[in-house]
């Protein structure tokens, strides 16, 4: 598996997984990516105005990748993600592969939930209701 493969079907699964989670908990008030508030605190409070914020994760990756050059009727080269390949085939090749480790990091905001939604209409009524009082 190429690297731009193994990264993309990376986060398309924890993405994935994280709104069929969603879905599945959403009525036994579990909540899978709940709001966060600009304070940074991990104590969500339902029905809060602070807590109208999407969290920012950072997916990591620490993989051992190939570089190899190989010489043969096909003339592949390219940055693939460490594995064992397997297989026969006829014809005659020299190659020469280069194993190395990348570390990098991608940030991304997962699917909110409902909840985001809801503190943020709290959040805009408790605002509409300090600028009556001091009209």
């Amino acid at each position: 598996m190429d690297l731009k493969e193994f990264i993309a079907e990376t986060i398309s699964a924890i993405a994935d997984a994280t709104s069929e989670l969603q879905q599945k908990y959403s009525d036994k008030d579990i909540l899978i990516n709940p709001p966060s508030s600009r304070s940074g605190n991990d104590v969500y409070q339902p029905d809060s105005e602070n807590y109208t914020m999407r969290r920012v994760q950072n997916i990591s990756f620490d993989v051992a990748v190939t570089a190899s050059s190989e010489t043969s009727g096909e003339g592949k080269a390219g940055i693939k993600v460490l594995s064992l390949d397997i297989g026969a085939k006829a014809g005659k090749s020299i190659a020469a592969e280069q194993v190395s480790r990348v570390s990098f990091s991608i940030p991304l905001t997962l699917h909110p939930t409902h909840h985001e939604a809801q503190n943020a209409d709290v959040k805009s009524e408790k605002a509409a209701e300090r600028r009556d009082m001091f009209r």
